[in-house]
């Protein structure tokens, strides 16, 4: 005799068939509990017990405000990217020729943009922010592009000093500076804590744009791994910090580029104490930090530490081309001012009226809740649609923010020469030597999901995937 399963178990069990049968892909919107009651007439009660069960298989996750979305595939251990591993010892970085190309197509639509870690343009608010620039024209009049001193407008230190509350920290407008974008803010936080020839930590693999900063400044680094859920090895930077002397240590705690890892708050904890005690500046790049894919903006590491050069940006949130970054330098303040007065100091007057609007007006947070579900939407169905389409040996991180992937191949992939084939086939993507100073990580490369995902990305991943084994070298 055949027993009669309760309805919320029947419902659970058709929901999850449609799920792994791709009906609802990772990433997408899920069913409402509403939609679903009148859809397949049972009650309220019955839909809430079937996602509860959805829930705790892994196959669906509840978003604030925002409703259910079909959750990323598990990763298995044998397809997430592995720790790097560098040799610990002081280098100088090399010019790299790779990203010039990449560089090109960044803002060519003909391209399906892989390799330009900026927000599509249905991530900017553009409404909002032109009803703002007119606002702010008709308030100011000529005033609004006039030269701003160094230091910025106040409107937006004040906007921004009542914003990184949230943050744990506690600045006051004239204890910030802003900066054109948050390189700037990184820029002159190297500048104000190193010499040229000094040695620096930094995370690899790392940002391309500070290693540039790096380079161009005459400076050592002594590349520290990456672990790809919980970022920077503290370990690891303990044991080189036995051998060598550091100025400061560049890190990117939350949503690394190009690994999207968060750092956990004891590790964060760890890295303040080695500040303290080896006497180095922690640089926090963390312009990904409001761009958590679930649960609470992460807190800074100057929580932990008055050490900490603090760099943000409006970059990967509003709107990359306003230029709008900051840095709360702490006890690096009167230097970072000076510095900002001798390198760039006019700031963008518009921008910073328009930026410190927008954050005043209350609906910052609403654009971010919009967005996080985009970009965690996009991540999930690129990193379904590699797995899918990719060889079984191809590893890919699932990332905690951001819109980010790192995929890594076996050793002897040829990442330049795959970056070099995919560019003749209008597809551009960023290779993992770009992201080392030493010039490792050719069997890596970095997908950026900041663009809307759509047939063609889909069809984009699919010819990567049958390129792929071509440039992996036979043992």
């Amino acid at each position: 005799m055949s027993t009669v399963l309760p309805l919320y178990q029947e419902l659970f069990a058709t929901l999850s068939g449609l799920i792994r049968a791709g009906t609802f892909p990772a990433g997408s919107r899920f069913p409402s509990v509403r939609h679903t009651s009148k859809e397949h007439r049972v009650s309220i009660s019955t839909v809430i017990e079937a996602y509860r069960r959805l829930e705790d298989e892994g196959l669906i996750e509840a978003r604030p405000r925002s409703g259910y979305y079909v959750a990323p595939p598990k990763i298995h251990a044998d397809r997430f990217p592995t720790t790097t591993s560098r040799p610990s010892k002081p280098i100088r970085i090399e010019r790299d020729t790779a990203l010039t190309a990449i560089m090109e197509v960044s803002g060519d639509p003909a391209f399906v943009r892989f390799g330009s870690a900026t927000p599509g343009d249905d991530i900017v608010p553009e409404a909002k922010l032109s009803s703002l620039t007119r606002e702010v024209m008709r308030k100011h009049g000529a005033a609004a592009l006039r030269y701003t001193p160094p230091q910025g407008r106040r409107e937006l230190r004040s906007a921004l000093s009542r914003r990184i509350f949230d943050l744990g920290l506690k600045a006051a407008p004239d204890e910030i500076v802003t900066t054109q974008g948050g390189t700037e803010a990184t820029l002159l936080a190297l500048r104000a804590t190193t010499r040229p020839g000094d040695l620096i930590a930094v995370e690899t693999p790392s940002y391309f744009g500070t290693l540039h900063l790096v380079r161009d400044l005459g400076l050592r680094v002594i590349e520290i791994p990456v672990d790809p859920r919980s970022g920077m090895v503290i370990g690891a930077l303990a044991k080189a910090l036995k051998k060598h002397r550091i100025a400061a240590c560049l890190v990117q705690p939350h949503f690394h580029n190009p690994i999207g890892s968060l750092m956990p708050e004891e590790n964060k904890k760890e890295l303040a104490a080695l500040a303290e005690q080896h006497d180095f500046t922690i640089i926090e790049d963390d312009v990904y930090g409001d761009l958590a894919h679930k649960g609470e903006r992460p807190k800074s590491i100057a929580v932990h530490s008055e050490r900490v050069i603090h760099c943000g940006s409006v970059s990967k949130t509003i709107a990359p081309g306003l230029r709008v970054g900051w840095s709360i330098p702490g006890a690096h303040l009167e230097e970072i001012r000076r510095l900002k007065g001798i390198q760039s100091p006019w700031n963008n007057t518009l921008s910073e009226l328009v930026i410190a609007g927008f954050l005043d007006a209350g609906g910052y947070d609403r654009h971010l809740r919009r967005i996080r579900g985009l970009y965690a939407e996009q991540c999930a169905k690129t990193r379904d649609a590699v797995l899918r389409y990719f060889p079984d040996y191809t590893r890919v991180n699932q990332p905690a923010g951001g819109f980010v992937l790192w995929v890594e191949m076996p050793e002897g992939f040829d990442s330049e020469a795959f970056t070099s084939a995919a560019l003749e086939k209008r597809i551009s993507i960023a290779p993992g030597t770009i992201f080392s100073a030493s010039g490792g990580l050719n069997h890596c490369f970095r997908l950026a999901c900041g663009f809307a995902f759509d047939d063609r990305t889909l069809e984009a991943i699919a010819t990567l995937g049958k390129l792929a084994p071509h440039f992996l070298k036979s043992p």
